[in-house]
């Protein structure tokens, strides 16, 4: 360890001799981690890294096996908030959202105003009025999120949930009832998780769906530069740009189109996917899907029912036209 340190030195990171120490007990690591926490630091951090002194050669390493160290992060910074309003949102499995509109206050170096408080079964669970006090930290990210309900008003102020008309299959298609699902589709398919469309998000989703009217989630293949140099906000160069990321996502492997259309397939079984394409998807079999890992029979049947349905064919179909790989 200290060869180790020396060459870190000698390469430029000054700090790393200073500020590490042998311990040989879990209150020792817990003593540095507060004394660190309390001070001022010459650099930002978000915890100490405890590590054996010897590791294994760099050859037999392999992912979620580093027992050799590990990370002990400092408590998230965190404010009391009071709600002023309660919202739901429809995302993009056409599952109801809560949403808790919050006093704005800074935390950290962010300026929070609304916090995701989750399904409605969660929102009732953790009984949140206006007027409530709410212990908000950030999570990875700078994601603000609920930790505790710090006091409730006497008189409860809370919003009747509007009824559940959505679903895991709905709003792939524009209509004015699917707007706030179909434009969480469309977060959901520019997001790294999926297509990675660079620079694209909610915003711009927004004033593209208000002056050039999208008819299913993937319209936007078809848009010309002149239109997108058409939006309000989008100059000539930026519209060139966005033209050009929308043609680069062409190239993407099919299995990120499947996963931009939603598939409800684990995790664990994408790998095994990515050497197939629509038409043989599509031809699996309830017993054939529940070969794959995380797949059981719940999973197996919606996957069936996705690939099967109407709208979601429909798509397929017309990224067939666009001449999308896979299918």
């Amino acid at each position: 360890m200290r060869r180790r340190q020396q060459l870190l030195t000698q390469a430029g990171f000054k700090y790393s001799g200073q500020y590490t120490h042998p311990v040989s007990s879990i209150e020792q690591v817990a003593q540095w981690r507060q004394r660190w926490y309390r001070s001022p630091l010459p650099f930002v951090s978000d915890g100490v890294i405890v590590r054996e002194g010897r590791e294994p050669p760099g050859r037999v390493w392999s992912p979620g096996k580093g027992e050799w160290l590990a990370a002990w992060k400092y408590p998230p910074a965190s404010r009391v908030m009071q709600v002023r309003a309660i919202r739901f949102s429809t995302g993009r499995s056409g599952r109801l959202n809560v949403v808790a509109e919050l006093e704005p206050q800074r935390l950290d170096d962010k300026r929070v105003q609304r916090v995701n408080v989750g399904s409605v079964s969660r929102w009732q669970m953790l009984d949140i009025g206006v007027g409530d006090q709410l212990q908000i930290s950030l999570a990875g990210q700078g994601i603000p999120r609920v930790d505790a309900v710090v006091w409730r008003t006497a008189e409860r102020h809370k919003p009747t949930p509007p009824p559940a008309k959505f679903n895991a299959l709905t709003c792939y298609f524009a209509t004015p009832e699917c707007s706030e699902q179909f434009l969480s589709r469309l977060i959901w398919l520019s997001s790294k998780s999926a297509l990675n469309v660079d620079g694209v998000g909610e915003n711009l989703w927004r004033v593209i769906q208000q002056q050039n009217p999208m008819t299913h989630i993937f319209s936007w293949l078809a848009l010309t530069v002149e239109q997108l140099q058409a939006v309000p906000g989008i100059s000539a160069a930026r519209g060139q740009h966005l033209w050009h990321q929308f043609d680069l996502v062409r190239k993407r492997p099919f299995i990120r189109w499947v996963l931009a259309m939603g598939i409800p397939v684990p995790q664990g079984a994408l790998a095994q996917l990515e050497s197939e394409n629509w038409h043989l998807l599509a031809a699996k079999s309830e017993a054939q899907w529940r070969t794959l890992p995380g797949v059981g029979e719940i999973r197996a049947r919606q996957l069936v029912a996705f690939l099967h349905h109407p709208d979601v064919v429909a798509l397929a179909q017309w990224l067939s036209g666009q001449r999308i790989p896979g299918f």
